[in-house]
């Protein structure tokens, strides 16, 4: 399934990523920067309500919205909004067009300009590119003695990125290997640090000033723990990778501190937060830094099902089969083998999981089906994730069937007809409507869903190319391929 973590940011900062309402477009050229900056706004504005329609359409708003952040900048190189709105645009972009899978940019139309705009000063970067910018929008700022300007949720948007970089950077088995203090990784995840204890110190600075506000106070609170929540899935994404006591110890070094300062500022928020789901994933983002870091498999069976009171909690059960794989991932990357009984254990949990996760979901989707609701993407999104577990749930059958141990050497059959049969009960959903709400992301996250397991099923069942050029189509099926091809349990159909 697909493990990209979500990232939610404060109400304050969605709010400031959003043009104003009823912003007028204007068709002149302007001559000044705050010219040029209100029609970036009005620009980004239009690609925001293009967006959940066509791609394309909104992608050249968001181009002709960077380009004018660009000129403002020009006329004032020092324009606090300017220079925060543009690598925040660049980031918006990165995270819906380039990070989304579902996203196949050579389908979008009319947009050469755009997609050719990918050099140092262009709309299209990648995650290091965007930090650098952010950098030196700060740096700006504080060379020009406007430092006070720099809002928390500026800071906060820059760790957000910094965690995105840090999370590709993990994903590379080189770099953990080979990690030492003044290396790209630990540089990065020292700037990140950084970056969240900027904004946990300006946000209480703000909440102590506050007097008698209860509304702001609440958002306040919520944003600060958003802020603990990011920290800990960054760390957590960081000791997932580890695979060695000594690592474990190196990393210890380098993030200890940290980690006490945001366990100090978590525990002071619990007594005080009002959201009972904000809390919660407060709570398992917590347990998951925690399970995180341990190298031993049943201790890490164990604390993952020590809070009982979450354990019924679907958010919960979906980080902890994510943590399974992670812990399994973490050997194999490195080519390390872990122990077959472990293997057998922490896969058959996985399954179990899955199937009680998969239950909820089927009376979740039947329950929105049955009510007609009215939200966008809300039956979409649900479709979504089951197709997700079902490939995923495909994924481990076809695994364990793999396993040199005698309950799945008896039992190979079986599992790989379960895996053959969850792929196809993926592409039964994946074709389900979506609502007539239902966004184009909606409709091409179901597509991409359905292309992963249709992949996997010409795989298992020995289909030959041509005929995936048909179930899948000539420009898709590449990509699916070379994405199946690092999976472990699939890499005896490429031999």
């Amino acid at each position: 399934m697909n493990r990209n973590k979500q990232m939610k940011l404060p109400r304050s900062v969605l709010e400031r990523m959003r043009a104003p309402k009823g912003e007028s477009f204007n068709e002149s050229e302007p001559t000044t920067a705050e010219g040029y900056y209100d029609r970036a706004v009005s620009h980004e504005e239009s690609g925001d309500r293009w967006f959940s329609s066509d791609l394309s359409k909104a992608i050249r708003f968001y181009y002709r919205s960077h380009v004018d952040y660009l000129k403002a900048l020009k006329l004032d190189p020092i324009n606090e909004d300017a220079l925060y709105n543009l690598p925040r645009l660049e980031y918006e972009v990165y995270s819906k067009y380039t990070k989304e899978d579902s996203v196949i940019l050579d389908d979008l139309t009319n947009c050469a300009d755009v997609l050719n705009d990918n050099g140092k000063d262009g709309l299209f970067q990648d995650i290091q590119g965007i930090c650098k910018h952010f950098e030196s929008s700060i740096s700006i700022l504080q060379q020009s003695g406007n430092e006070s300007l720099i809002g928390y949720d500026f800071y906060f948007n820059i760790a957000i990125c910094y965690s995105e970089y840090i999370d590709i950077l993990c994903s590379n088995a080189q770099n953990i290997m080979e990690i030492q203090l003044g290396d790209e990784l630990t540089l990065s995840i020292d700037r990140c640090m950084q970056m969240f204890l900027k904004f946990f110190e300006h946000i209480k600075h703000i909440m102590n000033s506050k007097i008698g506000d209860d509304s702001d106070t609440i958002e306040d609170i919520e944003s600060i723990t958003n802020g603990c929540i990011e920290s800990y899935r960054m760390i957590a994404t960081v000791y997932e990778s580890l695979y060695s006591d000594q690592l474990i110890m190196f990393m210890d070094g380098v993030m200890g501190t940290f980690v006490e300062e945001v366990d100090t500022i978590a525990n002071t928020l619990v007594p005080i937060i009002q959201n009972i789901g904000l809390l919660n994933t407060l709570k398992i983002s917590k347990l998951n830094e925690r399970c995180s870091r341990v190298l031993n498999c049943d201790e890490f069976l164990n604390l993952w099902s020590s809070h009982t009171d979450l354990n019924s909690n679907l958010q919960k059960r979906l980080m902890e089969a994510s943590s399974m794989r992670s812990f399994i991932d973490k050997f194999e990357v490195v080519s390390l083998e872990l122990p077959i009984n472990n293997k057998w254990s922490i896969l058959g949990t996985m399954s179990n999981q899955y199937r009680s996760i998969t239950d909820i979901i089927k009376r979740e989707i039947t329950d929105i089906e049955t009510s007609k609701s009215m939200e966008s993407d809300l039956l979409s999104s649900k479709i979504i994730l089951m197709c997700s577990i079902f490939i995923e749930r495909a994924d481990i059958e076809l695994e364990r069937s793999l396993v040199p141990i005698t309950e799945a050497i008896s039992s190979r059959t079986i599992l790989q007809n379960n895996s053959k049969t969850l792929l196809k009960n993926a592409l039964i959903f994946s074709k389900k409507s979506g609502g007539i709400r239902e966004s184009i992301m909606g409709k091409l996250s179901r597509k991409k869903r359905q292309r992963e397991a249709a992949m996997r099923l010409c795989l298992l069942e020995g289909k030959h190319q041509n005929e995936w050029n048909t179930i899948i189509g000539e420009q898709y099926w590449p990509a699916e391929l070379n994405t199946i091809g690092e999976i472990e349990a699939y890499k005896s159909y490429f031999s």
